[in-house]
């Protein structure tokens, strides 16, 4: 009887029955449209980053929080945050294999650099140290535009394709595959210089670039600018022959005498190997191999030559089989470093793609904000006019409470009212945002700006449906129907039959 009234009630009153309904449409489309939009951008961010930059599960250190593979987080603005090597690497690995669901796993350290272009500036650049045997294997997501992947082993860049053109574009500077390019490094370990030639050109089959463009390099040259080629000494047997400069009797202002003097001569004989006919001359040909290389390992056997320490890694990229919850390794995985008292953490995507994930954060914030504005405004306007609504029917429900309805009966009518409209009406703003979502499917939303490229995760989004944003709408829905007939409600309990027969 209660909704039978209710309708009627609607029925009778159909001009604002339709503004109240249209206004929930509104509010309910937008709502749904406005979430899967959203969240259709974060599944595909998510996608992205898993696939190109930090794994279904990230293996970090626990020493500084908020480390992800784009930099450490700090609370110091003055401070220059720094990712920590992971401690006991080899037992940290262990805990990793014991694991299962892993698919592949590989190692990284991550690194900014100053790329020198000399009298055409610099650029500010990320890169990162990888081990070519087995990352590409993991994170098979690159495209090469030009050239080709690393080999193991091998000392080189590839470059991203956005940083390429830039240097093209804007800087007039037509890189080739083959050609070097210089990196420089400032820090607590000095001035570091090197290098490094590039192998190829790549870019990602989803066109998502960071605002900070990535380039790829082997780990042993990115240790080298870190400043981070130490480790243990080795004993090496030098010959005879090769320590002859080094002798008591060697007068070193000869070293730096002119070429063909005799008092060089007698250096060059003094140091000539048996069997030389000629001494040795110092020319600018050969300068550089009586002084050394410049100091970085060409090759990962030249680094590991040289003592440099190679369970040196910021990061361990897991890679899940299809199916496994990345939540549920990340518990295990933490448990069991916690056990063993290793001082590693492992983490999610989200919080391994900090600071870029902040920004998706801040979006989705901001989005939120304006439909808890708007489904605010929306209760206003509906119980505004439900007011009216009973200031026009005060006539009608002092009838109803002369003839002996109670207070509760009046309430009930209500609530009957405003859940029937809210309910028919917000059922058809579902209905149109799900049409939106469908449109926008099958049209694709382009992407051709970099920042949209960017939020977008890629050139072309294409949002879908899933249980989130239909879970906001109806939640959207009960809170104006819980909220709105609070207030007319409350007007209405106060008219009395007295007052309705004074208006009749």
């Amino acid at each position: 009887m209660i909704w039978a009234i209710a309708v009627r009630n609607l029925f009778q009153h159909r001009t604002k029955t339709l503004i109240i309904g249209a206004l929930v449409s509104i509010g309910i489309a937008l709502t749904f449209a406005g979430n899967a939009l959203i969240d259709s951008m974060i599944r595909n961010i998510q996608g992205i980053f898993t696939d190109y930059y930090t794994g279904d599960v990230l293996v970090t250190s626990s020493e500084t929080l908020g480390a992800g593979v784009f930099g450490a987080q700090s609370d110091d603005v003055m401070g220059f945050p720094v990712i920590p090597m992971i401690r006991d690497y080899s037992q940290v690995l262990e805990k990793v294999q014991d694991i299962k669901g892993v698919r592949a796993y590989t190692r990284q350290i991550s690194a900014y650099a100053l790329i020198n272009l000399e009298q055409k500036g610099i650029e500010y650049s990320l890169f990162f140290g990888i081990e070519p045997d087995n990352y590409y294997a993991a994170m098979d997501g690159i495209e090469l535009v030009e050239g080709r992947l690393l080999n193991g082993g091998e000392k080189g860049i590839i470059l991203q394709y956005d940083m390429w053109k830039k240097l093209r574009d804007e800087k007039e500077l037509e890189l080739k595959i083959g050609d070097t390019l210089q990196l420089n490094s400032f820090g607590t370990a000095g001035i570091k210089i090197l290098e490094v030639p590039v192998v190829g050109i790549y870019k990602f089959p989803k066109g998502n670039t960071r605002l900070w463009p990535l380039s790829f390099i082997d780990a042993p040259s990115l240790r080298y600018v870190m400043g981070r080629q130490g480790g243990t000494a080795e004993k090496v047997e030098v010959p005879a022959d090769a320590t002859a400069l080094l002798s008591d009797e060697m007068d070193i202002d000869s070293l730096f005498a002119e070429e063909g003097s005799g008092a060089l001569e007698t250096a060059g004989t003094a140091a000539a190997a048996p069997g030389r006919d000629q001494p040795l001359k110092v020319t600018s040909a050969n300068v550089f191999d009586i002084l050394g290389s410049e100091g970085a390992p060409k090759t990962a056997a030249q680094a590991a030559a040289t003592g440099a320490d190679q369970t040196d890694w910021h990061f361990l990229v897991l890679r899940l089989e299809k199916g496994v919850s990345p939540e549920s390794v990340i518990k295990q995985l933490n448990a069991a470093f916690d056990d063993a008292d290793l001082l590693a953490n492992a983490q999610g995507w989200w919080e391994s793609a900090m600071p870029d994930s902040a920004v998706y954060s801040g979006v989705k914030l901001l989005f939120n904000v304006a439909i808890f504005i708007l489904g605010f405004v929306s209760i206003i306007i509906i119980m505004n006019t439900l007011v009216i609504s009973v200031m026009e029917r005060t006539s009608e429900i002092g009838t109803m409470r002369a003839l002996g309805a109670r207070k509760s009966f009046v309430t009930r009518l209500f609530v009957a009212e405003t859940s029937f409209l809210t309910l028919v009406f917000g059922l058809a703003g579902l209905a149109a945002g799900w049409a939106i979502i469908f449109a926008l499917n099958r049209a694709g939303i382009p992407t051709d700006n970099d920042a949209l490229r960017y939020l977008g995760g890629g050139e072309i989004l294409r949002p879908t449906v899933t249980a989130q944003p239909v879970i906001m709408s109806v939640t959207l829905m009960a809170l104006i129907a819980l909220l709105s007939w609070v207030y007319p409600v409350l007007i209405a309990l106060k008219v009395s039959p007295l007052k309705a027969i004074a208006t009749e």
